[in-house]
């Protein structure tokens, strides 16, 4: 009946795996039933449904990477991370604490280690069913696992674990870098791996081209303040641009991407000084490296959105080569999380960007 489906059927329609079907099956988020003979019987619309359903229900995934650890291996992970990546990490050794850091989005990336102990298997299953992380690339490492990543479905990685955080952090950025590649998606300068989710994000926040913003230049020339700097900004990086959603000491509303050192900050996702740039052959043809910009200093920390995506930075600029002091790093910081909660309560809905907060009163002397 051609209403009726095996789970090889509904898998091939779906465009998963077997595996993957015969886990949504067990979940209940494919009805089916069994046949006399024991086989399993899928309704045809039940698959269409599901189909439907994953069209309309786009999911908003975090910009970070939790990971599910070995023993004694959680604060390794935190401390190794996914350089490159552009995710932040969040790492827990138990599955009741790790549910709570996949909350309030589904992460980009999950990472199983130990697949193969029974709780953590069946807490696989259990996030392999669930819709909500269907978009989530999850994977999967046991002590027996294939030498080379193995593919149980677009999402579903699994692989060898290593002894070494770092050798298992290695491989899988080297996964990551090959999926991107595969995408033909070759970067022409930096960009961190999760550039294609980045670039939604900052679509979706609708501050590229937006109107001047008072809370924000405050903010900017505070930065120039206290880091001594001559030129600060707020930057916005779109697919091949930069663009200055506030700025003190320079002229012009953006550049070419190919021209951001904001680059280096997405890619490093944390602060990142770069004290001669006249040394660092990453910029050896940047125009700005010559007259009439001169440029030799760069300091820049991430903006993100409340979901955790890299939108751009808070940098400042000398054209003499220097370095930062402790307390400056900590100002240039606290300033890009100040301006990434003013964008939180902007797209939350609860401040509105027309409108400033009221000037402080200078303070009375004498009571």
């Amino acid at each position: 009946m051609k209403d009726i489906l095996t789970t090889a059927n509904a898998a091939e329609l779906l465009g998963v795996s077997i595996r993957t079907a015969q886990l949504w099956v067990e979940s209940g988020r494919l009805p089916s039933w069994k046949t006399p003979g024991g086989h399993r019987r899928i309704p045809r619309q039940a698959v269409l449904d599901l189909i439907e359903e994953t069209v309309q229900e786009p999911v908003d995934l975090g910009a970070n990477a939790v990971i599910l650890a070995g023993k004694g291996r959680a604060s390794d992970w935190v401390e190794v991370g996914l350089p490159g990546s552009g995710l932040l990490i969040d790492a827990a050794e138990d599955v009741g604490t790790l549910r709570k850091l996949l909350e309030p989005a589904p992460p980009t990336l999950l990472i199983v280690e130990n697949a193969e102990d029974a709780e953590r298997k069946k807490f696989v299953t259990a996030i392999s069913g669930d819709p909500r992380y269907r978009q989530t690339l999850v994977f999967t490492m046991t002590e027996k696992g294939a030498g080379s990543p193995a593919a149980r479905g677009d999402k579903r990685i699994q692989m060898q674990m290593l002894a070494s955080v770092s050798a298992m952090s290695a491989a899988v950025i080297d996964h990551l870098k090959a999926r991107l590649l595969d995408n033909g998606d070759g970067p022409s300068f930096a960009r961190p791996l999760n550039e294609k989710a980045r670039l939604e994000a900052v679509r979706r926040s609708a501050l590229v081209g937006s109107g001047a913003d008072s809370r924000f230049d405050r903010l900017v020339r505070l930065a120039a303040y206290v880091t001594r700097a001559p030129i600060a900004m707020f930057t916005l990086i779109t697919k091949d641009q930069q663009w200055f959603k506030s700025r003190v000491g320079f002229d012009g509303e953006g550049t070419s991407r190919d021209w951001a050192f904001c680059n280096e900050t997405l890619v490093a996702n944390e602060i990142t000084v770069i004290e001669d740039l006249s040394r660092d052959k990453t910029f050896e043809t940047n125009p700005t490296l010559e007259e009439p910009y001169g440029f030799r200093f760069y300091a820049g920390a991430p903006v993100r959105d409340p979901l955790g995506f890299a939108l751009g930075s808070v940098c400042v600029i000398d054209t003499v080569p220097r370095s930062l002091e402790r307390e400056e790093r900590d100002a240039l910081i606290t300033i890009a999380e100040a301006i990434s909660n003013l964008i939180r309560l902007t797209l939350t809905g609860k401040q509105d960007p027309s409108k400033s907060p009221p000037a402080l009163e200078p303070a009375r002397l004498g009571g």
